[in-house]
């Protein structure tokens, strides 16, 4: 996650978008959460925080998917804001929202991860430790306050950085109706599947990408029948020069799309986008370890 400061003492950076390359659903507690099993990464693509100082915290919003935020007062940015324990500042932050809203990109989660690093470095002050509050704000907060390649297990509190991991061309492709986690893991039909194969012990590209392939996401049958466009996507970046692997990240209905180089991710784009307008499309790029 990118950072930066101005001589007007706000503090700004790129909330870079998440995606799981795997999910694996490996069980579900008497509460209600489940378990997962999950290959997490993050893009060159995101949104656009700035914060300063003010009296209160308040958030105001702009960007193409902005409209589609909850209220301020949900929003988990602001939550996350409030683990800060020694803030003594408080803040008002600018969000440009370029990420799809319930898309399976952990747009909620990044953003609220970079507000908490900025105020951070800001106020000198330590990030929160308690995982049981990270996680209750968001599953995926814990793994994008690292910000980096991780396999992530439990419910989402379980991180282990992947060191060296390799920077992939990567396409996103969302048919800009939104899914909701809730009813994609209501639609579950087995909870209790099988967890990942071990990962390649320094693997190059090519390992990294069998084993991918040889992964699954669980969520992605039940988010096809309430987001049936979801096939659709996958079948058409399938059917691109270049595309290595394609499936669905998170609860969707995100897609992606690795492929051999970033020329064949420009003419993917351009060919997805000729057959489907109504389609948000973006190229961009896994980030390296």
């Amino acid at each position: 996650m990118k950072r930066r400061s101005s001589n007007h003492r706000a503090i700004a950076g790129v909330a870079n978008a998440k995606i799981n390359l795997t999910l694996h659903v490996t069980g579900k507690l008497p509460n209600g959460f489940h378990e997962i099993d999950s290959l997490v990464v993050f893009t060159g693509f995101g949104d656009t925080l700035e914060l300063e100082p003010a009296e209160r915290f308040s958030l105001s919003t702009r960007g193409p998917y902005s409209k589609a935020l909850p209220h301020p007062s949900e929003n988990i940015i602001l939550s996350a804001l409030h683990l800060l324990e020694e803030r003594g500042t408080e803040f008002r932050v600018n969000l440009e929202k370029s990420i799809p809203v319930s898309a399976g990109l952990g747009g909620g989660s990044v953003n609220a991860a970079l507000a908490l690093q900025l105020v951070s470095d800001y106020l000198k002050c330590p990030l929160p430790t308690d995982t049981r509050k990270i996680t209750s704000i968001g599953s995926d907060l814990p793994v994008c306050l690292t910000g980096k390649p991780s396999m992530v297990s439990g419910l989402g509190e379980k991180i282990a950085v992947l060191d060296s991991f390799p920077e992939f061309p990567l396409l996103l492709v969302n048919p800009n109706k939104p899914v909701q986690t809730k009813d994609v893991y209501k639609g579950l039909t087995k909870v209790n599947n099988s967890s990942q194969t071990p990962f390649p012990v320094l693997g190059n590209k090519n390992d990294i990408i069998s084993w991918v392939r040889e992964q699954r996401n669980d969520l992605e049958p039940p988010a096809v029948q309430l987001c049936p466009e979801i096939k659709d996507i996958l079948s058409r970046l399938r059917d691109q020069e270049g595309c290595l692997v394609a499936r669905m990240s998170g609860s969707g209905g995100t897609c992606f799309g690795i492929f051999q180089t970033a020329e064949h991710v420009s003419g993917a784009a351009k060919t997805i986008k000729q057959l489907e307008p109504g389609w948000w499309i973006q190229p961009t790029r896994i980030l390296p370890s």
